[in-house]
């Protein structure tokens, strides 16, 4: 299984929410007051090497089909 820990603007929050549905995709929304010690714990687990660039992931999104 592959995590992503995405930090989505308020107003965009919705269109992501929707696109995960759309692909069956699992979600989890989380406040900022309880993420902090949740996501260092997944950053933990991920052995996460690197970022990627917010244009990465717009660029991926539109190859496969997504209006970004």
């Amino acid at each position: 299984m592959t995590t992503i820990v995405l930090k989505i603007p308020d107003k965009k929050e919705n269109y992501f929410l929707s696109l995960f549905k759309k692909h069956h995709l699992k979600s989890r929304v989380l406040q900022e007051v309880e993420d902090e010690d949740l996501i260092a714990k997944w950053i933990d687990e991920a052995n996460v090497n690197e970022e990627i660039p917010v244009e990465k992931v717009y660029q991926y999104l539109r190859k496969h089909g997504v209006k970004c």
